[in-house]
């Protein structure tokens, strides 16, 4: 339970409202106790037919005279011992000394017992039952009043603490998400790539889920049932504690059990989190991508996927329910097993009139049925919590499962660190180097993704980067806002390391515009105003003009308040990609990347892009990939021409046409495919 221990110390911060919730547990484990304990007077009632006046001075003057007839023997005793002082010393004297000494003690112990029980009745004469009804209908009435009244105020204190332990483990799941999605923001994205947008998701929302149901069953029922049960057994005891042993000898078989099924569990519970990503996975797919779906005519094979992964899902949840199912009626077995051995001792008492069972004392006195009767219905209330908490294994496995799964992605070191004791980058005022730069999503390929990649570009340059589709173009770029680091090589500007700036200051230089528009379900403005903290309207109004995006924006129904919804769905591709563009030139980066930037823009959309592309990037230093190149000599100083990884030439276009062939063929096929 390593990994739920950790998620209970985000509760650290409301440690006084669950001490408050333990507090009103104990108050409501006393109160259910005492309400269990109204049956003995109710049954001496019924049985003897006295008031609680008389029943009091019955037992009075019968534990009084008890009391007495014990002093008598204790007294005889002491006598016989002095005697047996002034003989001479003999074995058979040292014998006799010590049975009449067990004798003494036991003698005594009986006397200080029938003292201390009439002592508490002369207390409870005249602190309650004096100002009691004697009718003995009336007397029933006051009793059931009392318990009605305290099953009010235990009910009260039920409510304070259900709500004590909702808001200690809602608050708790709240600065667990929070600490969870900071974690995951500031990995690297080959981390969050591998996890997966689903996986991360089912994490978020399905394992925190689990690990609240978790903390509810821990800091309520956990705590409560076991109140309740020590109340039950404090009240076992005072009838008969030898007795009460004999049930609870149970514990360490149950605990064995619970152990047992609790691993199994454990696993179960892991295996069917796992199943639900991956069910997840698949319909994020198809749904995702619909019109592949439908227009391959392919909904058979998606369906055959998701019932593939479902039949999964059931399989590993009904194995977990099988555990759960076994628990339960397995551990009641043992306690009805432990109560009706409790329950016989308590019989065979009764009908011997026995205070001894095997030579070993149960009891002081003989047992009134009365006493059996409420001795069994606290046996029974305590077996209940038992019951109940067998049942909450299941939750605590499958919180654990799902703690370990978060904790897994939380703990995850980002490779790229953000050093910020390192150099701060301003401007860009000479040159950026991929200096030998290598590089690889998968350490064991035989082939990397950038191979002994080295390019110098100079400050205000505009460069194309062109190449088949997988040659590594978006992967070197994306070495500059450090996506990634480099194996080996480097990547300077103004011959400064990347891998040693201030992270920060290097991103802040570098506005990105991708060909996957990544746009929020916000409204226009504050999707432009995310390239720049607390931009004005006047500022996002202004970028957008520059990216001529400000006309159909003023046309759309509520302007620039109107919502992108999701992915922009409510614009169109050449609308999505005007207004990434605005919200590159409101950040005023020195250095622009622009990656497949008209790919989804009609001709209009993309003469508009490229004639506000032209004006923006005078001064900036700008990388461009782009498979139309009939746009690269309006807008790129020079060409860098790739090919699986490796820079085959560099230069203007013109001198690329002419010496480099495979330049050429791109140019003269009129696109480029997909950059990689």
């Amino acid at each position: 339970m390593r990994n739920f221990r950790r998620s209970m110390w985000f509760s650290w911060a409301y440690r006084r409202q669950f001490v408050a919730s333990v507090l009103c547990a104990m108050f409501v484990a006393v109160l259910w106790g005492a309400n269990l304990s109204v049956l003995f007077p109710v049954l001496k009632l019924l049985n003897s037919k006295q008031n609680l006046q008389q029943w009091v001075d019955s037992e009075i003057a019968s534990h009084e005279t008890a009391r007495d007839d014990q002093a008598k023997k204790v007294a005889a005793a002491n006598h016989l011992l002095q005697q047996l002082e002034a003989q001479p010393d003999t074995p058979g004297r040292e014998k006799q000394k010590r049975h009449t000494s067990a004798d003494l003690a036991r003698e005594t112990d009986a006397q200080d017992y029938h003292a201390a029980w009439a002592a508490r009745f002369h207390v409870l004469r005249a602190k309650v039952v004096r100002h009691r009804p004697t009718d003995l209908f009336q007397t029933f009435l006051w009793l059931i009043g009392t318990v009605l009244v305290c099953v009010v105020i235990k009910g009260v204190f039920e409510f304070l603490q259900e709500s004590l332990v909702g808001t200690v483990t809602t608050r708790t799941m709240f600065d667990l998400r929070n600490a969870f999605f900071r974690r995951v923001v500031r990995q690297d994205v080959r981390q969050v790539q591998a996890a997966g947008t689903t996986d991360l998701m089912s994490r978020f929302a399905i394992d925190t889920e689990q690990v609240n149901s978790g903390l509810k069953v821990l800091y309520g029922r956990v705590i409560a049932e076991p109140l309740k049960g020590a109340a039950c057994l404090c009240a076992a005891c005072w009838i008969s504690w030898q007795l009460t042993i004999l049930f609870v000898v149970v514990v360490p078989l149950v605990l064995y059990l619970l152990t047992k099924v609790s691993r199994a569990m454990r696993k179960a519970a892991k295996k069917v989190l796992e199943r639900v990503s991956a069910m997840s996975k698949i319909l994020r797919e198809a749904l995702d991508g619909a019109r592949a779906v439908k227009g391959f005519t392919r909904e058979a094979h998606e369906r055959r996927r998701f019932r593939a992964a479902n039949r999964e899902f059931l399989r590993k949840t009904m194995r977990l329910i099988r555990l759960d199912a076994f628990a339960n009626p397995a551990i009641e077995v043992m306690v009805i097993l432990a109560v009706s051995f409790a329950l016989a001792a308590g019989v065979y008492l009764i009908l011997t009139g026995n205070t001894h069972i095997w030579g070993v004392r149960m009891c002081a006195q003989p047992m009134s049925y009365e006493s059996l009767i409420q001795f069994y219905v606290f046996l029974a209330a305590i077996a209940d919590p038992v019951r109940k908490l067998s049942s909450v294994y299941a939750k605590l496995q499958a919180a654990e499962a799902a703690s370990a799964r978060i904790f897994e992605v939380y703990d995850r070191e980002p490779t790229v660190h953000g050093n910020p004791n390192g150099p701060r980058l301003t401007a860009v005022a000479g040159r950026i180097e991929f200096r030998h730069v290598c590089f690889s999503y998968d350490p064991a390929a035989e082939q990397p993704t950038l191979d002994n990649v080295t390019v110098t570009v100079n400050a205000g340059e505009t460069v194309a980067v062109v190449g088949g589709n997988g040659c590594g173009k978006s992967t070197l770029l994306a070495l500059l806002p450090r996506f990634f680091d480099p194996d080996s090589g480097a990547v300077l500007i103004d011959g400064v390391n990347l891998r040693t700036a201030h992270l920060r200051s290097v991103r802040k230089l570098i506005g990105v515009v991708t060909q996957e528009t990544q746009l929020f379900d916000e409204s226009v403005f504050e999707n432009i105003a995310y390239g720049k903290r607390g931009a004005t309207r006047e500022e996002v109004i202004a970028a957008a003009k520059q990216a001529r995006a400000h006309a159909f924006i003023e046309k759309k129904e509520g302007g620039y308040d109107r919502p992108m919804g999701v992915a922009g769905a409510n614009f169109s591709g050449g609308e999505r990609q005007k207004i990434a563009l605005a919200r590159a030139i409101l950040r005023n980066p020195r250095i622009l990347i622009l990656d497949e930037f008209t790919s989804a823009a009609d001709p209009q959309s993309e003469a508009d892009i490229h004639e506000a592309i032209k004006e923006f990037v005078k001064g900036r230093t700008t990388f461009l990939i782009t498979h139309r190149l009939h746009t690269v000599p309006e807008i790129a100083d020079r060409v860098v021409m790739m090919d699986a990884g490796r820079v085959v030439d560099v230069g203007t276009h013109p001198e690329l046409l002419a010496r480099c062939e495979p330049y050429r063929r791109l140019f003269e096929s009129g696109h480029v495919r997909k950059a990689a």
